[in-house]
C-alpha cells in the first residue's frame, strides 16, 4: 500500500487548517448541500469533503457513510493534498499502489476515487471534495468540470466563518482535542458535553444582552419502525440523512446537538420570541421525511416537538435548570 505522503508546507499548512477551524467543528448545511449536489451529479454511492488532519481525515460533510474519520495514512485525500491537485483511480483493485489498502480491501470498498483539492490560500489544500464509487468506472469530461466547480464553492465556504456567534465562542475556547470530543461521530453535530458548553455560553449571552434564547427539543417518535417496516436495517443510515433534514431547517444562528439516538436538541439565540416565530415553525414542523435514495426510499417520521424559552424560565434560570427541562423532555418522548 502507498501511505499518503505528506506535503513540503505542512506545518503551514496545519496551522491554516487549524485557525480557520477547518476539521473538528460540526458538519453544517453549506457543506452538506455541496456532497449531496457532488453525488447526485456524478452518479455515486459516497461523496465526502475531507479535512486532512495531522493523524487522520476529518469529514465535514459525508454522503453515504456513517463514519466521521479515517486514519491519515490509508486516505485517498491524503494524496490529493500532498499533491495539491486532482487524483483520479478507476479501480483501486488493480492499483498495486491501493489493491491492498484496508478502504478497498474492506468497508466502504473503494474501487473508483475522483478527488479534488480544496485550497484556502494559495499552495495551501487543506483537504479534498471527492467522490467514491464501489464499482469501477471512467470519470469523463463533464464529471472533472463538475466536481472542479463544486469543490472551488466548497474551498470558499472554508475560508468563510458563516457559523452562529455561539458556536464560533465555543469552538475558540476549545483545543482541537476538546472539539472532537464534543461531536457526535455519526451525524457531526454536538453531542451532550457539547450541548451543555453551548448551552451555558448561551445563557451568559442572554443574560449580558438582554437577549432570549430558544431550546426546541426534537424527539424521532418512529425511526426504528418506520425502517423497519421499510425492510431497511441501517439506523445509522437514517441518523445521518435525518440529521441533515434537521440542519437544513434550522435557523443559521442555531446549533443542532444530538443527544441520544433518537433525540435531538436546538439551541437558537434571539432578540424575542417574536423574531423566531417563522423560523422555528420550520424547525419545529411535526413530521421529517428522509431520503435514501441508495435504497430508493423515502421514509416519513413523526417528530414531537417541545420548544422553551429562556425568559419562560425567569430571572433566576440557569443552564443547569434548562439541562434539567431538556433531560425531562427526553424521558418523556422515549416512554
Amino acid at each position: 500500500m502507498l501511505p499518503a505522503p505528506f506535503p513540503l508546507n505542512e506545518t503551514e499548512r496545519l496551522q491554516a487548517l487549524r485557525a480557520g477551524f477547518c476539521a473538528y467543528a460540526p458538519r453544517e448545511e453549506r457543506f452538506d448541500r455541496i456532497t449531496r449536489t457532488a453525488r447526485r451529479l456524478l452518479h455515486v454511492p459516497i461523496a465526502l469533503i475531507s479535512i486532512i488532519e495531522q493523524d487522520e481525515q476529518w469529514f465535514r460533510s459525508v454522503q453515504g457513510l456513517e463514519v466521521a474519520h479515517t486514519p491519515r495514512d490509508i486516505s485517498f485525500c491524503g494524496h490529493v493534498v500532498a499533491m495539491n491537485q486532482s487524483f483520479c483511480i478507476q479501480d483501486a483493485l488493480n492499483d498495486p499502489d491501493f489493491s491492498d489498502n484496508p478502504l478497498v480491501t474492506g468497508p466502504p470498498g473503494i474501487r473508483a476515487y475522483l478527488g479534488w483539492p480544496l485550497e484556502i490560500a494559495p499552495g495551501i489544500a487543506v483537504g479534498s471534495l471527492c467522490v467514491i464509487d464501489t464499482m469501477p468506472r471512467t470519470f469523463d469530461r463533464e464529471d472533472y468540470a463538475a466536481l472542479s466547480d463544486l469543490a472551488s464553492i466548497a474551498a470558499a465556504e472554508l475560508k468563510i466563518n458563516a457559523m452562529s456567534s455561539l458556536q464560533n465562542k465555543l469552538l475558540m475556547q476549545l483545543s482541537a482535542l476538546q472539539r472532537q470530543g464534543a461531536l457526535d461521530p455519526l451525524t457531526g453535530c454536538w453531542n451532550i458535553r457539547g450541548f451543555r458548553q453551548l448551552l451555558t455560553l448561551g445563557v451568559e449571552d442572554a443574560r449580558k444582552q438582554g437577549t432570549d434564547l430558544a431550546l426546541c427539543h426534537l424527539h424521532v417518535d418512529n425511526l426504528t419502525e418506520v425502517a423497519n417496516a421499510a425492510g431497511y436495517a441501517n439506523h445509522d443510515a437514517v441518523t445521518l440523512m435525518l440529521a441533515q433534514v434537521l440542519r437544513r431547517r434550522l435557523p443559521d444562528h442555531g446549533a443542532l446537538a444530538r443527544l441520544g439516538p433518537q433525540d435531538f436538541c436546538a439551541i437558537v439565540p434571539s432578540p424575542s420570541a417574536l423574531d423566531l416565530e417563522q423560523e422555528l415553525a420550520r424547525l419545529t414542523f411535526p413530521s421529517v421525511t428522509v431520503d435514501l435514495p441508495s435504497a430508493k426510499l423515502k421514509l416519513d417520521m413523526a417528530l414531537k416537538v417541545q420548544v422553551a424559552w429562556l425568559a419562560e424560565f425567569g430571572p433566576g434560570a440557569t443552564p443547569d435548570s434548562l439541562w434539567a427541562h431538556v433531560l425531562a423532555a427526553s424521558r418523556a418522548g422515549v416512554r
